[in-house]
Order: C-alpha cells, then structure tokens, then sequence
C-alpha cells in the first residue's frame, strides 16, 4: 500500500502485546502510517518480548510513567481503563487515542468526544485532537450496530441487537484463560466451583453490573446523532476470537433497496449465500464487516460477524492518519 500523506508522527503503542496492540502495531504498517518512530511499551509481563514492525524487530518497554510519553505526537492506549485513566489524567503531551474507552457511555466521559470513520467528518480530527488531547474509540459493536443501523435508515426506528462477544473482546489473558480451562475440562481435570461460569464450550449473558448493553446502545446513538430504540443483549459465546451480532429491524425502511444501502455502507461487504459464508471465523483478520440480510415478513434480520480486535485498532489508526495529514498541530 501507498504511504499515506502527512506529516511524520512519533508514535507510542501502550499495550502493544495486547490483543488490540498487537493489530495496531500492525496496521501502522499495513496502511503504511508516516511514522518517524514507533516506540512499545507493555506491562512488565509484555515487555519480555519483541513485535515485528517496520522491517524489524522491536524491543517491547516496560511502561513505568506517563512522562514517557512525552515526546512523542500520538500515544495509542490499547490498556485495561484504570490503567489508560492514569496516563489520561495526566496528559503527558501527545494526542491519547484511548481504546479502553470502549467500556464507557459518552456521558462518563463527556469531555472526551468518541470518534469513527464514516461518522465523524476527518477534519475534525485536529481540532478534537488541539482542544481535549484525548480521543475516545467506541466499542467495535457499537461501530457496527451504528453502521447497520444508519445503512438501513432505522435512526428512528425500533432496533433490536444480540451481540456475541468471543473470549478476544476481554483482552489475550482471557483467551488463554479460556484455552486453559477448555484443556482442563476436556481432560476431566476442572471442576466450576458453586457460583462460577464456566466460559469454556458456553454460552451466556455477558452483561455487567454496570450496564454493557446499555453502554453500547449509548455509544451508538452518539455517533448516529439520534435516538433510535435500541433494545441490546450482549452475549458471552465460545469462540476465541471474533465477535457477531443479529440486528432486527421490524420496519426497514425502503425494504427493497436494504440490500443495495448495505452494499453501499462504508465498511461493510454483504455476502450472499452462494458467495460464501459470513462465520466468525471467515471475519478473522478482515477489515471489513460482515453481513448477511436475511429479509421476512415482520422485517428484516441481519447477521453480521466481525474481528473485533481489528475493527478497533482500525478505528484507532485511522485517527492517527486524519491526524498526520494536518500540517500543523491543531489546525484543521
């Protein structure tokens, strides 16, 4: 792929071994971001290791202090929130694109804007960027459920969303936890204690106590602009990596051209059953979303599949490219 235009960044991945640090580190390459120098950190845990970037491998830092960050122009916070909160509040200097954001609704954090390419128009970039310092990304499924719903023109409309997360969407340690406790079941060595959830070959309600489902209907609409009725489930499923999600929509609007809006959503690539299959699997390492329409009498149900690791770090990369093609700093 062609570099992209703009200015070079100095850029800092946090998290880097992480399940979304990794993939930020290696779209930066992919999309060949201007990049001066791209520095990685981890906790004490990661930084054992080296990443392949830029034609050569990198040592991964241990991070000790915000004030690290301080020379470099984008610091990418691909972290658990306690943890991005502290480097957040102190604001060592560069652009924070803070994807721990993801487990909180706009109004926890209503200083901070959340952003998303195909919602929010690229030039504003830089003058979020010059004003906060700090720039949210939302959940993967809320960029999704925002897509389906704004291709099919439901922002008012009655929406109702099952979303199913694998084990990636907590972080790496709970796939290898989840891979563990699968090897200890299928060797009749683990027992779940009274009261805990077996996340192994299960399926269940992942909501919190906090509100998740609700968190993501508000991510959502925030970026629609509008105030659709969401009715949101958010389930915990059996896979390791990838996410899905059913939308059904009682009363499209346009019905007959749903399809052709879907073809036409940025991001989305709508498989027809004799073009292939639209499993989580298959979205592994896509950028793309992607979605089978399955139209009915009451309306029309849409089933899409996506990685949504990498639909994060995508999201994140894609402000560090708005951001590079500004000249100047804080100027739009």
């Amino acid at each position: 792929m062609a570099a992209a235009a703009g200015r070079e960044l100095r850029i800092a991945v946090v998290g880097a071994t992480g399940a979304v640090g990794e993939q930020v580190v290696e779209l930066i390459d992919a999309r060949a971001l201007p990049c001066a120098e791209l520095a990685l950190f981890a906790s004490e845990r990661g930084a054992t290791q080296t990443i392949e970037a830029r034609g050569e491998a990198l040592a991964v830092a241990e991070f000790h202090d915000p004030a690290e960050l301080s020379r470099f122009d984008v610091a990418f916070l691909a972290v658990a929130p306690s943890w991005a909160a502290d480097i957040v509040r102190a604001r060592p200097g560069p652009l924070l694109v803070d994807l721990s954001a993801a487990s909180r609704a706009p109004s926890e954090v209503p200083a901070v804007p959340f952003v998303t390419p195909g919602f929010t128009p690229p030039e504003r970039i830089a003058e979020f960027a010059a004003r906060n310092k700090v720039i949210a990304i939302v959940h993967p499924a809320a960029h999704v459920l925002a897509t389906i719903i704004n291709a099919a023109g439901a922002q008012s409309a009655v929406v109702c969303a099952t979303v199913m997360l694998g084990a990636s969407s907590a972080g790496r340690h709970n796939v290898e936890e989840v891979v563990g406790e699968a090897r200890a079941l299928l060797s009749g060595m683990h027992s779940p204690q009274e009261g805990e959830i077996q996340r192994a070959f299960n399926a269940y309600p992942a909501d919190s106590p906090a509100g998740f489902a609700a968190t993501l209907a508000a991510q959502a609409a925030a970026l629609l602009g509008a105030s659709p009725r969401l009715l949101v489930e958010v389930i915990q499923i059996a896979v390791l990596h990838g996410s899905a999600m059913t939308v059904l929509i009682p009363d499209p609007a346009d019905p007959a051209n749903l399809a052709a809006r879907l073809r036409a959503a940025p991001g989305v690539l709508l498989v027809d059953g004799e073009e292939g299959s639209a499993g989580v699997i298959d979205a592994i390492g896509q950028e793309a979303i992607l979605a089978m329409l399955s139209p009915q009498p009451a309306g029309a149900a849409i089933w899409c599949a996506f990685d949504s690791a990498r639909l994060a770090a995508l999201d994140a990369v894609w402000v560090a490219e708005k951001f590079a093609a500004v000249e100047t700093p804080g100027t739009a």
